[in-house]
């Protein structure tokens, strides 16, 4: 990424992530049941691109941000500042466990409810807990002011705010005294 930040710890993407990649396309593509004579293209198209992801993902744990590259066609780069993230959530359903992998969903203030989707999602990070636990202790040290990135003051609203705000109130009660 173009930052020049320190990079604090590199993830490891597991190997058996790709079969597993490759199993979960052909099971939807089964379960959608129009899918299902895709399945052998699928499968043979998934011998290069299925590497050719794996090769491209990338995570990096910064100073003050986590950030996330992968994609073949369609390359995707995040940059998620430690400061916005509110929870990091591990996952295996029993595919990721046949094959021994687990999923990292970094959740962030502002991403929406529990069916939103999530800013950042891995696949077969190695030592799965142990990249999460780094990202939290760091947010930690940058949200508690001892990191490299102390949080702004928040500053007091101006007499002129306070002014706005009370003619938008007289405004919102005229609009409802007409409405109701």
């Amino acid at each position: 990424m173009a930052r020049n930040e320190t990079v604090l710890l590199e993830a490891e993407f597991d190997p058996a992530v790709q079969p597993y990649g490759r199993w979960w396309v052909a099971g939807v593509l089964f379960i959608t049941v129009a899918g299902i004579p895709l399945i052998p293209f699928w499968l043979l198209f998934s011998l290069w691109f299925v590497p050719a992801y794996y090769r491209s993902l990338s995570a990096r744990l910064t100073e003050r941000s986590l950030e996330i590259q992968r994609g073949v066609f369609t390359k995707s780069e995040a940059t998620i500042p430690l400061d916005r993230i509110t929870d990091l959530r591990l996952h295996h359903g029993p595919i990721m466990r046949r094959y021994g992998i687990r999923g990292l969903r970094v959740e962030t203030a502002g991403s929406g409810g529990p069916n939103a989707n999530a800013e950042g999602n891995l696949y077969g990070i190695v030592d799965t807990e142990a990249f999460r636990d780094a990202v939290l202790n760091q947010r930690d040290r940058v949200t508690d002011g001892g990191g490299t990135a102390a949080a702004a003051p928040v500053p007091a609203p101006a007499s002129s705010d306070a002014s706005v705000l009370e003619e938008i109130r007289d405004l919102l009660k005229s609009i409802d005294s007409k409405t109701g």
